[in-house]
């Protein structure tokens, strides 16, 4: 049973109506079609936008995370992270509206499988690492096959995207809870009972969830759930990434153990371990990571990181 509050589309406001349905609009339409019409999207935005705030976003991460390349291979993965982050939304809205069956279906290849199988047989309880990377959102009707994961949810600005969300939810395994200490609680619970969840652990937390720790050299506020919660528990930890294949082939998986630190009792040596794990899966292919986020924003040494100075 869900502990979010789930919504009923009689409370929806006209545009929250229309959101709803243009979202399902998107998810009768084919892949192949929605990643091509993505592409072109993405390479209209980057055309008449490559000054945009977006676009500004995007360019100063890799500054700070790449600060070694060329700018000429910045301004390309640039134009590259902008058309995937389009293709993601779009894919999001396929698989939120499509039985999973078929997102399982779009899974094409599953890398080192077996350290799933193998953490779930230990006994102790799993946290799987998610970045913001590739399509994630995929992963969660796989995961389904084998176990019942335990999962936050935040829900957005949009009823209308929250409906649909809800309802795929609903067609899983999966148990919502909200992103507050209940939820931090019943994650806790579910891992002292051999469970299993999944945690997205590159957003800048509250002021009370999390320390300073490096990511790619620099000293950011980062999350500690998942220090906290392998600290306390004794579970073991496991990387899931979701990468889109070239030429709509569909996706592949990848399934990788985490910095070993990040079983550490040190709360900064095991969050510092932590963003190494997420750093790895970003340079796998920096294309399909989420740079449009500010996650820079709270950091110890750089002031004003995301100004623009013209």
């Amino acid at each position: 049973m869900n502990d979010t509050v789930s919504i009923a589309t009689q409370e929806l406001s006209g545009k929250d109506r229309f959101y709803l349905r243009l979202l399902r609009f998107f998810s009768r339409l084919p892949l192949g079609f929605l990643q091509s019409f993505g592409a072109w999207l993405g390479m209209l935005a980057v055309a008449l936008g490559g000054k945009s705030k977006t676009a500004h976003v995007v360019r100063r991460n890799l500054e700070l995370c790449f600060p070694d390349t060329s700018p000429e291979w910045r301004e390309k993965m640039l134009r590259a992270n902008i058309v995937s982050t389009v293709q993601t939304g779009l894919e999001f809205a396929k698989t939120w509206g499509m039985p999973p069956e078929y997102s399982i279906a779009q899974i094409r290849k599953i890398h080192r499988e077996e350290l799933f199988h193998q953490a779930l047989a230990a006994g102790r309880g799993t946290i799987a690492v998610v970045p913001h990377f590739g399509t994630w959102e995929f992963m969660n009707a796989w995961l389904s096959l084998h176990t019942a994961p335990v999962i936050m949810y935040k829900p957005g600005k949009d009823k209308g995207v929250d409906a649909f969300v809800l309802d795929a939810r609903g067609r899983l395994r999966a148990t919502l809870v909200p992103t507050d200490e209940r939820g931090v609680k019943a994650l806790f619970k579910g891992l002292k009972q051999n469970g299993f969840t999944a945690i997205l652990p590159d957003h800048v937390p509250h002021e009370n969830g999390g320390i300073f720790a490096p990511f790619f050299g620099i000293s950011t506020w980062t999350g500690v759930m998942v220090p906290k919660l392998v600290a306390r528990t004794g579970c073991r930890v496991i990387v899931m990434s979701c990468r889109r294949l070239p030429g709509g082939a569909g996706f592949e998986m990848f399934f990788d153990e985490p910095d070993p630190e990040i079983y550490s009792e040190d709360l900064l040596t095991a969050t510092t371990a932590m963003n190494r794990t997420i750093e790895a899966v970003i340079r796998r292919d920096p294309s399909q990571y989420q740079w449009t986020y500010k996650r820079f924003r709270k950091n110890e040494h750089l002031p004003d990181v995301y100004a623009r100075t013209k």
